[in-house]
């Protein structure tokens, strides 16, 4: 099994899980209800505790899968600098470094030993 397969079974089963216990857990609470009405008070305070505490899990659960899932997508777009010769028209496309910036001298063209300047940093999405 790849390992991409791998993550995206341990994703749908963390899903289903806590879509179980989210459910579980309202149903516990409308149980705590029916017991009230009933006057079986600890009945009451138990299930009404536990559906509580099983919704916080739940959505605590939900709301931790939805932010990796979002650093997982913002760590596939990779950040590429363009590195340009204005004298000899040379160009040269590389990962992102911290410090770089748009018109820095990043040092000698190696055609024409001209100035070799930073022309443009973008963001890239990979194709799929």
């Amino acid at each position: 099994m790849t390992e991409q397969r791998r993550g995206s079974l341990y994703f749908y089963a963390a899903v289903f899980f806590s879509l179980g216990v989210l459910a579980y857990s309202a149903w516990l609470i409308i149980s705590s209800a029916a017991s009230y009405s009933e006057g079986q008070k600890e009945n009451f305070y138990y299930s009404l505790v536990l559906g509580l505490m099983g919704v916080a899990l739940s959505v605590s659960s939900l709301t931790s899968i939805r932010r990796r899932i979002q650093i997982i997508k913002a760590q596939s777009i990779r950040t590429l600098t363009v590195e340009f010769c204005e004298k000899c028209s040379f160009k040269r496309v590389r990962e992102f470094k911290v410090g770089d910036y748009v018109q820095k001298n990043v040092g000698k063209c190696p055609q024409c030993v001209g100035d070799l300047l930073i022309s443009m940093i973008y963001s890239e999405t990979p194709k799929d």
